[in-house]
């Protein structure tokens, strides 16, 4: 055989095994399993928006995580998950049941009075009737509650499925049907309240404090189905555990997705545990990058961070005590400091308010134009992107600029994408009158 047929021997044979080699990794892959449904969560993709940032030009190049392709549907499953699992270590809660044959008690029987389906209050009171049918639902014992808008509810109705504890669930009532049916569908047993200000002792936040105590007060020493009664209010809020699930992997996602060449990062706040968290590890490993709220009508969080006066004109005009309506963006924006949200004070560098017209201008163009089929809080964080690009003075070129997707479209189907609603709203549907649309566009994307 000539040397220049062993050569060519020599090298089909290596091709041939590194064909091979990369079958092997590819069916390993195919075959790999987790798990389990929390070790989904996380190590969500980033993607560049490049006809968005082509149109802007100048160098600057905007990326969003796609915080929706959680299991969940949303960024809340990070903070459900390390807030589930910080008071599972606590011991506020029962730990979750591994399988379906765990049949082990959580209490020294002894202690504890054994109560039974007649044993609850029979009278017609919504809250007793709420914490019923959780004590009746909860395999631990476990009753998980919180007050949300409904996706951090969604993210932890299915983090407790697993785990076997019940969830009750207290929602605002201007937020999608969508959220509440899925709510319903996995199991939380919702309890709706008018919205109303934080100053109200039946806004839906303090409604849920009330039903925690409640159930702890009322049962807390004693045992149902051989399962001592706890509950847990998750308080996202003020919890920390919220933050901490951000600045322990949000972040450092983001940096390391971006190899560090980060020049800025926006977004809304809803508890305050995202953007403070991510801004506060970026800061850390970038001290140039240029954090930036994203703020809606109605919220005290924009002057708060421009001025340091955490107050909105709207605040005044409706009452504190009264029902209250500021932006059709649900689950963003804040009339008080919470304490995530402080954990970013000393990182912010600016804030922009984001109107609701520019917010469903922004997510039309966006379903377009990149395919995106967002919600009414990921639309404002991409408007705000895109302030941030054009504002000469904020960022020198070339540079990068990253917000978050929250979620999809999909749980807004009956607010933010139902042309009646947003006619009703006040606002323009923007397929009514296209060149009206474009006018309000900034004038890049037109």
């Amino acid at each position: 055989m000539s040397s220049r047929n062993k050569a060519a021997v020599g090298a089909s044979l290596v091709i041939t095994s590194i064909l091979a080699f990369m079958y092997r990794r590819r069916k390993e892959s195919q075959t790999c399993k987790n798990d389990n449904y929390e070790s989904l969560i996380g190590n969500t993709p980033m993607i560049y928006l490049k006809k968005l940032s082509k149109r802007i030009g100048n160098g600057k190049h905007i990326y969003v995580k796609m915080e929706s392709l959680n299991p969940g549907g949303t960024g809340k499953d990070r903070a459900a998950l390390y807030m589930l699992r910080d008071v599972e270590e606590r011991g506020l809660l029962p730990p979750p049941i591994e399988s379906k044959n765990d049949v082990s008690t959580n209490t020294n029987l002894e202690s504890t009075l054994n109560i039974s389906d007649q044993d609850f209050d029979n009278n017609n009171d919504p809250i007793l009737s709420t914490i019923k049918i959780a004590i009746q639902r909860s395999k631990t014992g476990g009753i998980v509650v919180e007050g949300t808008s409904g996706s951090t509810g969604i993210s932890l109705s299915t983090l407790s499925a697993q785990r076997g504890h019940s969830v009750i669930i207290v929602m605002p009532d201007d937020q999608s049907k969508e959220k509440q049916t899925i709510l319903k569908c996995l199991g939380a047993v919702l309890h709706v309240v008018p919205t109303a200000a934080i100053s109200n002792p039946n806004a839906y936040v303090n409604v849920a404090r009330k039903i925690a105590e409640e159930i702890n007060s009322r049962y807390g020493n004693q045992v149902y189905n051989g399962k001592h009664i706890k509950a847990a209010f998750m308080n996202q809020f003020e919890n920390e555990a919220n933050y901490n699930a951000h600045i322990m992997t949000t972040g450092p996602e983001i940096w390391q997705q971006t190899s560090g060449k980060i020049d800025a990062f926006c977004m809304s706040s809803g508890t305050g545990g995202t953007i403070s968290g991510v801004g506060n590890y970026l800061k850390s490993k970038k001290p140039s990058c240029q954090i930036v709220l994203v703020d809606p009508p109605g919220s005290a969080l924009f002057n708060k961070v421009k001025y340091n006066i955490a107050y909105a004109s709207e605040q005044k005009e409706r009452g504190l005590k009264r029902h209250r309506y500021d932006t059709i963006a649900e689950g963003i924006g804040l009339d008080r400091i919470t304490q995530n949200f402080a954990k970013g004070n000393d990182i912010f560098d600016d804030a922009i308010r984001v109107s609701d017209q520019e917010a469903v201008d922004m997510a039309h163009w966006l379903l377009k134009e990149e395919g995106l089929f967002i919600g009414s809080s990921s639309a404002m964080n991409i408007y705000g992107a895109i302030r941030i690009a054009l504002d000469a003075k904020a960022l020198e070129r070339p540079s990068n600029i990253v917000t978050v997707v929250c979620d999809g479209g999909q749980r807004h189907l009956t607010r933010f994408w139902n042309r009646q609603f947003i006619i009703d709203w006040g606002l323009q549907w923007p397929e009514d009158d296209v060149e009206a649309w474009k006018k309000r566009l900034p004038a890049c994307l037109v």
